[in-house]
């Protein structure tokens, strides 16, 4: 669904994506992400968050190629879903978000 408010500026790689939040990975694929989005609606070509243990059935079956995340949660996302672990999460992911959705303002 297009969202008539806020225009999606990507894909960017996944290394403009970290370096956004100052961030390295040691990524020989460096894949394009499409979009941010919810544990649910992610697919794989997207990025998505888990900052809270209560979501951890749901970052279980996440469909998303990187996640957001703390440390102690890795253990919770799928194989398919690697892990980008920073200190605080909803801070990276409103950077990051800023990135694919900038303020028109």
């Amino acid at each position: 669904m297009t969202n008539p408010f806020f225009e999606n500026h990507g894909p960017f790689k996944i290394s403009e994506i970290l370096k956004s939040i100052s961030l390295k990975i040691n990524e020989t694929n460096d894949i394009e992400i499409h979009d941010v989005k919810d544990l649910v609606a992610s697919t794989e070509t997207d990025l998505t968050f888990f900052h809270n243990k209560n979501y951890s059935e749901l970052a279980s079956k996440t469909k998303a190629s990187y996640c957001v995340t703390l440390n102690n949660l890795t253990s919770y996302l799928p194989l398919s879903c690697k892990p980008i672990i920073v200190e605080n999460v909803l801070l990276s992911i409103a950077e990051i978000t800023k990135k694919f959705y900038p303020s028109s303002v």
